[in-house]
């Protein structure tokens, strides 16, 4: 199929689209794609994944998904597949949204997604549009992309067929909203591969999209992700300083706001997610293969995976003098709001209390799974008779929550680590119990 026919059925929605894998990303970007009108097929691995789409369920919690999945499902042009292979099979495009995490020596792990590129492979014809938007360590597309599809295609990249690489940009409870209206980066291996697929994302997108040099998107993606983490840092560090000062840092933080100049985040637990943990690794990587040191982003992440253990030393503060204590863990996502666990900074608190013996009770609004503990969806039954309550993720729910009420369930010498500062302190001590946040 030639260029401009390819962007006269994008335009015109007539274009077949297969998005592989259906996670956090790529099922919200399938079912935004088929409620623009293309016809999507998704493929992923898991069976129960695949079966939950076709049944309109998805199987993660994200803010009108669901009416999203059954609404595009019942017009017919949203299905799930197990085979990457079957979903490409007669696609015109072929959208590639498979994780790609840190293995066990901190390396990228990329044997998912390369296995996902030979299924893609196996279908791909002259003239298709294969869009990346996994991400990916700088120089990842030429070294790890382009072979695995032009070696089990027996096709060139921008000759034979167009490739293109835009990394996903949306965050978890807001993932539908920012497919649709954040901007979008889009590099090519040709102009012609950016512009098809420029075309593409224009059809879901209010924003603007950008067209640049392959290279330079790869780093983008990951320069973006690796300033937060480094500004969270910067909010921990703060913390940890002002705690040994008797200062609160929230106020600190508040005031120095006002700077124009000045947006710092707000200190926590650590980070999570599949993004903020991972992507600053992989640009200390690849900088560490060409003889250099990124010293600044190395400390924010020792900073940043520093602070679950600095809660758990407040926790263990608090239970000192205590025989058999029990401790509530609320919240076991990584961010408020959603149920992502990947790399929730509850999981070493949980681990660690239960290594040292103690009786961890998990509460969680959306989550459904736990680190070891005794996990339920009742706050009520989590939290009674509990001697700390250690508040992990910053949920709504908890923000709401009566300290009050919350009291009336647990010892009479409770104390509450904030780890989110989600509680107002005055509160709390007027209702008799000790309080102990990040940061104060």
């Amino acid at each position: 199929m030639h260029t401009e026919e390819l962007i006269c059925r994008i335009r015109s929605r007539s274009a077949r689209v297969a998005v592989v894998g259906l996670g956090y990303v790529g099922l919200p970007t399938a079912a935004v794609l088929a409620d623009a009108g293309f016809r999507v097929v998704g493929a992923d691995v898991k069976r129960e994944v695949v079966e939950a789409v076709n049944a309109g369920r998805p199987h993660i919690s994200e803010p009108g998904l669901e009416e999203l999945v059954r609404r595009c499902r019942k017009a017919g042009r949203l299905s799930a597949v197990t085979s990457a292979r079957k979903a490409c099979d007669g696609a015109d495009i072929a959208a590639v949204v498979v994780q790609t995490p840190l293995d066990d020596r901190g390396e990228p792990e990329m044997q998912p997604l390369r296995s996902a590129l030979r299924e893609v492979a196996e279908a791909l014809r002259r003239g298709m549009l294969v869009v990346v938007e996994s991400t990916l360590p700088p120089g990842g597309m030429r070294e790890v992309v382009v072979p695995e599809l032009e070696g089990c295609s027996g096709l060139r990249a921008g000759r034979d067929f167009l490739l293109a690489y835009s990394p996903e940009r949306a965050i978890p409870t807001r993932t539908l909203q920012e497919i649709r209206t954040n901007s979008r980066l889009v590099g090519g291996v040709n102009q012609e591969s950016a512009r098809a697929a420029a075309e593409l994302y224009s059809c879901i997108t209010s924003g603007e999209v950008h067209t640049e040099h392959m290279d330079v998107v790869e780093i983008v993606k990951l320069v973006e992700n690796t300033f937060r983490d480094v500004n969270i840092a910067l909010a921990n560090e703060l913390a940890v300083f002002c705690e040994a000062l008797g200062v609160d840092v929230g106020r600190v933080i508040e005031l120095a706001n006002r700077h124009p100049r000045v947006n710092l985040h707000m200190p926590g637990a650590g980070v999570g997610g599949h993004c903020l943990p991972k992507d600053p690794v992989f640009l200390i990587g690849k900088a560490r293969k060409h003889g250099l040191r990124l010293e600044l982003i190395e400390a924010a992440r020792r900073r940043n995976e520093s602070m679950p253990v600095h809660v758990l030393q407040k926790v263990e503060k608090a239970l000192e003098g205590r025989s058999k204590p029990k401790v509530a863990v609320l919240g076991v996502a990584y961010k408020g709001n959603t149920d992502d666990t990947r790399h929730s900074p509850a999981e070493k608190v949980i681990k660690a209390l239960l290594r040292r013996g103690v009786e961890v009770h998990s509460h969680d609004p959306f989550a459904k799974q736990d680190f070891g503990g005794r996990f339920t969806n009742s706050m009520e039954e989590a939290v009674r008779g509990a001697d700390v309550v250690v508040i992990m993720t910053d949920h709504d729910d908890y923000r709401r929550m009566s300290t009050a009420e919350l009291k009336r369930y647990l010892k009479r010498d409770a104390v509450i680590v904030d780890a989110r500062r989600v509680l107002d302190r005055s509160e709390v001590e007027r209702e008799g119990l000790r309080y102990s946040g990040v940061g104060c």
